[in-house]
Order: structure tokens, then sequence, then C-alpha cells
């Protein structure tokens, strides 16, 4: 592995503009309330008798309320409650309103439309003001949601395609949204394969995940990343779903002491993707990272060297640096065989010396051509740490 010293302090500010948000898919709160807002204002104009424009009007109003609630991560407890259950009047409102039109009732269409707004005002009141303001739209990266850009590119960490997003509470949050638990028979034991696994709930409901539930990122659905606590043994796996919320895999360690998972997702609920952080039970602590480790910039492993470069001499915390990885063959030259895993020619993985602090980055650039395609001998990517000290790749 490679290690890395991270110094000083450098600050990162990313301005944005105002564009227009009108016909543009709904990402947030904001926009599926709006669409609501737009929904009811066509209602009233429905005549009595219109049964068609009615039903089509209820269906569609529905299906509004539901994305609603999807994109409605943060509230919870009580505010959940009651959002529900106003969601519970509403759909009676509606149904009676939509009966007024089949029996071309004037009246009675207006006194229902009336409840629907009240009960629509009042469900609009379970969220904070600026959760159902348009902000400016930007673009962000699944696997670094801190960055926010003006316009669609790649991520300038990783590499990865940058993905539209909206600035408004319950879209953006620092709280996962699913969160995990190991299941295992027996503690670890060195040089013994463990078969072990992972169950996935969402915090909000404690439903279990299903593969349903989460977007593919690099050709997977879930990627493990295990490492432990001296951040020298480290697996990479991709579990199979055994059971309602549960995945099976299984990892064979070679040091004593705690394993820690962070189980890479990308929630459909969310699209932004997030790390579910677990410990895999053992029966000894183990040695953890050396905190004056020296920095190591190459390394060598079946006869091929690995070395990498920065545009900068001395790294800072929070700021994004380039960086490329050399390889070189067992002859000595530079190698250009790399082969394609998981849709592109490398991982960058990397943990800091905190043990709770990991980063998954790619070669930046365009994607490989194929599945045949071959890369090197360089890498180029992007590099950014939140904290000082050590890091290790």
């Amino acid at each position: 592995m490679l290690a890395l010293w991270i110094v000083g302090t450098a600050l990162l500010i990313v301005a944005s503009s105002t564009v227009n948000c009108a016909d543009t898919p709904i990402y947030t709160v904001a926009q599926a309330a709006s669409s609501i807002d737009t929904q009811l204002i066509q209602m009233k104009q429905t005549a009595p008798g219109d049964t068609v424009t009615a039903t089509t009007a209820c269906q569609s109003l529905v299906e509004r309320l539901d994305l609603l609630r999807q994109k409605s991560v943060m509230i919870f407890g009580q505010k959940r409650n009651l959002w529900s259950a106003i969601n519970d009047q509403l759909e009676v409102a509606l149904n009676a309103w939509n009966n007024a039109v089949r029996e071309a009732d004037k009246m009675k269409m207006d006194t229902d439309l009336q409840s629907i707004r009240k009960a629509w005002s009042a469900m609009k009141l379970q969220y904070p003001p600026e959760a159902l303001q348009f902000l400016p739209p930007l673009w962000s990266c699944p696997m670094h949601p801190e960055l926010l850009e003006r316009e669609a590119g790649n991520c300038r960490i990783c590499g990865m395609s940058l993905e539209p997003v909206y600035v408004t509470q319950p879209q953006l949050t620092s709280l996962p949204v699913i969160r995990g638990e190991i299941i295992a028979s027996a503690p670890l034991h060195v040089g013994e394969r463990a078969d072990l696994r992972l169950r996935l709930l969402f915090n909000q409901d404690n439903r279990p995940v299903s593969l349903q539930d989460l977007e593919e990122t690099h050709t997977q659905k879930i990627h493990l990343l295990i490492v432990d606590l001296s951040e020298t043994d480290y697996h990479h796996e991709h579990p199979k779903p055994v059971g309602e919320g549960e995945y099976a895999f299984a990892f064979t360690p070679r040091k004593i002491g705690t394993y820690r998972l962070w189980a890479d997702l990308k929630p459909a609920l969310t699209h932004v993707q997030q790390f579910t952080i677990c410990d895999i039970p053992c029966t000894d602590r183990g040695e953890p990272l050396q905190p004056q480790e020296p920095e190591n910039r190459s390394f060598q492993i079946d006869n091929y060297r690995f070395d990498l470069s920065f545009e900068k001499p001395v790294l800072q915390e929070k700021d994004t640096v380039a960086g490329k990885l050399s390889v070189t063959g067992p002859d000595g030259k530079p190698f250009d065989r790399l082969e394609v895993v998981m849709g592109t020619f490398g991982h960058f993985v990397a943990f800091a010396d905190d043990f709770s602090t990991a980063l998954h980055m790619h070669p930046s650039g365009p994607a490989p051509a194929g599945a045949d395609a071959h890369g090197g001998p360089e890498l180029p990517f992007y590099f950014r740490s939140n904290k000082p000290g050590v890091v290790r790749l």
C-alpha cells in the first residue's frame, strides 16, 4: 500500500448561479410540491360531469403525493406519522371530489376541493421552509456530494460523471439513509475463511433494503471495502442477496484485530452515494496504524512497480490536487496493458489514520472504450482529503 501525509489547511469555495427549473425531472421536495400546486390549480378548472378529466387529475395527484413521500427522507417520528394521516385525509377528499364531478354537483366540488387544499396546506407545514424553496440547480459527484458544480462534467476528485442535484434540505443530508448490521456466527480468526452476512435497513422506517432500492455504480449495487485496524489487510467484496435485506459475503483475515466494513451504496431514494460503516466482531483489537508512519509514494508487488506523483509537493487538507499513478512492468518498461475491472482501469481506495474516513476514487478522463480495452502506463486522478494526517491508499 501507499501512504501519504496531508498537512495544513485550504478552503474550497464553489459559486453557483440560478437557472430555470421549469420542465425538468423532479429531483426534490420543492419540485414535487410545486407540481402538486399546479395540479390543484388545474383541478379548479374541471367542469361538472367531466369524469375523464377528474379521474386523470386524481390519479396524477396521487402519483405526485407518492413521489413526495419518497423524496421526504428527512421527516421522521411524529412528523412522519402526521404526514401519513394528512395524506389519508387528502385521499378521502380526492375521492369525494371525484364523485362530486361524476354527479355534476358544482357546490360539492368546490367544498371538496377546499378540503383538499386545506389538507395540502397542513402537509406543507411539516417541512422546513427552505425545503419548499427552489434553489440553484447544481451538479455533484455521487461519491463526493460536498463538491457542487454549475455544469455537467466529471468529478475533479475521482473522475466519476457528475449528476444533477438541487440543494434543498431533504435532498442533501450528512446522515446516511441506510444502516448496516453484521451477522456473524463466531469472531474472526486469522487465516480462516469467515462467512458473514450484512443486513441493510432504512433508518427512516427499519424497512429491509432490497437490490431494487439501490442504484448500480461501477457494475455493482453493493461494494464492500474491508480493512483491518492497521489498514494493511484490504479486501473488496460484492455480497449476494440471501434473504430479506440480507447479503452474504466471505473473506479470509490475515491480521489479528478489528476489521471495519464500508458498504458503498447509492440509494435510489436519494440518488446520492453513501458509506454505511460497521465493524466485524473479533477476539483481539490488534495494532493500530502508526501515527508517525513515514510517507511512501512507491510500492512494488509481483515485480510490478507503482509510483504516485502529484502536481503539488505538499498535500493540504481540503485541497483538490491532480495526481497520477504510473505503472512499470517486470521488464522495467512502462506498462500499458492494464485491463478493465468494474468499468475502469483502476480503483483508488484510501483510508485515513482515524479509521473512520474512507475515500473511493477512479481515474479521470474518458471511460474505457470497451471491456477488451487496455490502459496505462499512467492513470490520472484527483485527490482530496478533508483532514490532516496519514492517508493510506
